[in-house]
């Protein structure tokens, strides 16, 4: 698995400790992030940093028993620089419908590390 993909697992692995159970902290998984990232989630919003920021902090501890299942992770292209990447990630939460999403992201490298520079989500047909 290269270090994109692998980055796509290890922050879905954060954000599932964070809103399943508040563990961790907003600040660790901000740093995986581009300070000009952007988001375009699966209802069309347009998010910066900061809004997934908050976003992160509002939901820390919001979802107890979530569990965050990963899948079709591939790359579509890969350069010097970054990588493109796609995978579909499935939110299960007891008593409640899964909810799948379609989601590509867009990394940088900055120093050797991978960091999230742009992520363009759409809900699974």
């Amino acid at each position: 698995m290269n270090r994109y993909l692998k980055e796509v697992v290890d922050l879905h692995v954060l954000i599932e400790a964070l809103f399943g159970g508040a563990q961790g902290t907003v600040a660790a998984m901000l740093g995986r992030f581009h300070r000009d990232f952007t988001m375009v989630t699966p209802g069309g919003a347009q998010l910066s940093l900061d809004d997934v920021a908050s976003l992160f902090a509002q939901r820390a501890g919001a979802q107890p028993g979530l569990s965050i299942e990963l899948c079709g992770l591939e790359t579509i292209a890969q350069w010097p620089e970054g990588a493109v990447v796609r995978y579909r990630e499935t939110h299960h939460l007891p008593g409640q419908p899964a909810k799948t999403r379609v989601s590509t992201a867009v990394f940088s490298d900055e120093g050797g590390r991978p960091l999230w520079r742009h992520l363009q989500e759409t809900w699974a047909a």
